[in-house]
């Protein structure tokens, strides 16, 4: 029987492994590198070309009788919890825009056209059939540019670095049309525009839940013990309308409880956290498995100069020679250890951000990529260092072991004496974060950007003070810099591929290994969820979701 909704509680993101937060480095101090590379009155060919807002795309095959989608979720009882996780904002709220990450195209969702009438300065035309979800007897209320205004204010307020950092100033020139003024042309601008933290919001709240109103498809309806149940917007007609009549979101107390209830049949899509839970999931008849890169990454890095941010660091200056980087990589089999641990081939930018990622077959094709011991031999003796010692440190994550394990071999097959060595996790971290190791397997996680993949391997590191590998190259880091300036996520993405060419091949002093796969069970019956498209599926092509009734 269904109650008034109560707050709803949630999980914010597990321990961080991205030396110290992952995602979160982007609003931190690197932020301000961001804004300082860009510092000074902006010239009008600095932000590139604005991008289109592209129409929504509406399916064509012919509607069936509206089904319920069901998810599940871990919830936590953290008294301070937001109402809402990521997920359920993402269904409930609308925003301005939607990036979608396989191409770096522009989607209207409040917004339908963008326009750059000075170099900082951006002008979204609202669309003007929005509205947010009705509350009791009211009238639907339009969602104009003074809502938006409000809503982003807030957001400032709350210390949400796009809209406290990046963005200067909002304007409400009149109804139809919102003005960001920035502080400087900002590259990621659309995809946090895009995110759960850029959700437009009404001032209203809903009913029995800690939650502002939004305009998305879906609307809060009803909390049924630990499920959430989400209509779809009946302001959506025809088209516009979600083919779903519904979803429910189940909270769980543990991951493998989800597993579980997934192959039980009581919740549709399951993205798995491990191989164990993938096998559990293969009990329900007629699941689909759909497999995609993590936002994560593997990779070897190495230390080249004893210095760094001031102080001395160990090192082994043998690195620096470009013969002797290009022989580490030659050793590593990167197909075996992909196959090994179900994952996917990375350049610097990992492949879930597909757009500015290299392309997978140009991954496999790539000199530095390949598995040559005996050629990694002989570039390791023409150096001058064979039999080179050092000492490759990696955190005690059991899931990389292998890792460790296989690495440790193959490099002492081509000539390298490396000593592997294990460290407890918080004291790898801190090694890492001060550079201080001569080589070191590494861990990334979070990797939630497409800028932060660049930004690893510039001279000025991610928080522009310092490289961890003690690598520079001037012409890099102006690639990067020529990167990031663009508006366009489209012409981002091209100029990050142009970049990454160029660090391949000075041969990087962090060598991608691979990027970890993960898993998502879907049940039979279940069309329009498309994985490989992360965020922007649950946004935005959610109302292309369909379930059988």
């Amino acid at each position: 029987m269904s109650t008034p909704m109560t707050p709803v509680r949630t999980v914010r993101t597990t321990r961080r492994r991205f030396i110290g937060g992952g995602a979160c480095l982007v609003a931190g101090a690197s932020l301000a590198m961001f804004l300082g590379g860009c510092s000074g009155k902006p010239s009008t060919e600095t932000g590139g070309a604005v991008p289109k807002v592209r129409e929504r795309v509406f399916p064509k095959e012919k509607r069936d009788t509206a089904g319920t989608l069901r998810l599940g979720i871990v919830r936590s009882g953290a008294p301070d919890a937001p109402a809402l996780t990521d997920l359920e904002s993402l269904l409930v709220h609308a925003r301005l825009v939607a990036v979608d990450p396989r191409t770096g195209f522009i989607y209207g969702d409040l917004a339908t056209e963008v326009e750059r009438p000075e170099p900082a300065v951006l002008r979204f035309s609202l669309d003007d059939r929005a509205r947010f979800h009705v509350q009791g007897n009211n009238q639907p209320r339009p969602v104009t540019s003074e809502a938006v205004k409000a809503s982003f204010e807030r957001r400032a307020a709350e210390g949400i670095p796009l809209f406290s950092q990046v963005i200067e100033r909002v304007e409400a020139p009149d109804k139809g049309h919102v003005v960001l003024r920035l502080r400087a042309p900002f590259a990621l601008l659309f995809e946090l525009l895009g995110a759960s933290s850029g959700a437009v919001t009404s001032d209203a709240t809903y009913p029995g839940l800690n939650e502002r109103v939004g305009a998305g498809a879906f609307v809060p309806a009803a909390l049924e013990g630990a499920m959430l149940r989400l209509s779809a917007n009946p302001l959506l007609k025809d088209a516009a309308a979600p083919r779903l009549a519904q979803i429910t979101v189940t909270g769980a107390g543990l991951e493998r409880d989800l597993d579980l209830a997934f192959a039980r049949g009581d919740i549709d899509v399951r993205r798995h956290q491990d191989e164990p839970g993938v096998l559990i999931g293969g009990g329900r008849d007629g699941r689909v498995l759909a497999r995609r890169p993590a936002m994560r990454m593997r990779g070897l890095g190495l230390s080249m100069v004893a210095r760094k941010d001031g102080r001395e660091v160990r090192a082994v200056p043998a690195f620096q020679d470009q013969r002797v980087r290009r022989a580490l990589s030659l050793a590593i089999d990167r197909a075996a250890l992909r196959q090994v641990d179900n994952a996917f081939p990375t350049g610097p930018v990992g492949p879930a951000h597909a757009a500015d990622a290299l392309p997978e077959d140009d991954l496999n094709a790539h000199a530095l990529f390949q598995y040559r011991p005996e050629e990694s031999a002989r570039l390791l003796r023409a150096a001058g260092h064979e039999g080179l010692a050092f000492t490759v440190v990696h955190p005690d994550i059991p899931a990389m072991l292998p890792l460790v394990k296989s690495v440790g071999e193959s490099l002492t097959r081509a000539g390298f004496a490396p000593r592997m060595q294990s460290m407890a996790f918080a004291a790898w971290q801190t090694t890492l974060a001060a550079g201080d190791f001569e080589a070191t397997l590494v861990e990334l996680t979070n990797l939630e950007t497409p800028d932060l993949g660049l930004r690893l391997h510039q001279s000025g590191g991610l928080d522009g003070r310092f490289s961890l590998w003690g690598y520079s190259n001037p012409v890099y880091d102006a690639a990067v810099l020529e990167a990031l300036r663009q508006f366009d996520p489209a012409v981002r993405a091209q100029k990050s591929r142009e970049a990454q060419r160029l660090l391949l091949d000075d041969v990087p002093a962090m060598l991608p290994i691979y990027a970890p796969g993960e898993a998502i069970s879907i049940a039979k019956g279940i069309t329009g969820y498309a994985a490989d498209a992360y965020d922007f599926n649950t946004g935005y092509l959610a109302r292309d979701w369909s379930a059988p009734a």
